[in-house]
């Protein structure tokens, strides 16, 4: 029994000396990854910070009447008294009596025109997504009695 005991003692020597040398390889290599990360890997120079995102811009609404009306945009009162001036380019539609339209804001309604406008807030400006009259906004169309009455499709 005791020869038997004398020949593991090597085998356990060696283990332990493979288990500190691969442990101590894993932690160098580990702590040099985090260094090259660290001082390489940013694309932004170090010691610069961090680059500041754009805000997302913040979505809004207003019904009111048109006072003003030119090709790139559109002031609106509410009846608050609150008035905003909106900025209107090719991607704004204008929903009227007679459809919708994108890009024709600016020639599809006049002043005095009763409109609900959704728009965004970017960069400290309005800019209309949709500017739709008063009379379709206001869900006072007619009835869709004619979709009910046709016959459901499989």
């Amino acid at each position: 029994m005791g020869s038997k005991h004398l020949r593991q003692e090597p085998q356990d020597r060696q283990f332990k000396r493979v288990f500190v040398v691969v442990t101590v390889a894993v932690v160098f290599a580990a702590v040099v990854s985090a260094a090259i990360v660290y001082f390489l890997g940013s694309s932004v120079p170090y010691g610069q910070g961090t680059p500041d995102a754009e805000p997302a811009p913040q979505p809004v609404s207003q019904q009111g009447t048109l006072v003003a009306v030119t090709p790139d945009s559109l002031t609106a009162r509410s009846s608050d008294g609150f008035a905003r001036t909106y900025l209107i380019n090719a991607q704004t539609t204008a929903i009227t009596d007679s459809g919708s339209r994108v890009g024709s804001a600016g020639s599809s309604f006049v002043v005095n025109d009763e409109v609900s406008i959704l728009a965004v807030i970017r960069d400290g400006k309005a800019i209309a997504t949709t500017v739709a009259g008063r009379a379709v906004s206001d869900l006072s169309g007619p009835p869709m009695d004619d979709v009910a009455a046709l016959p459901a499709t499989p």
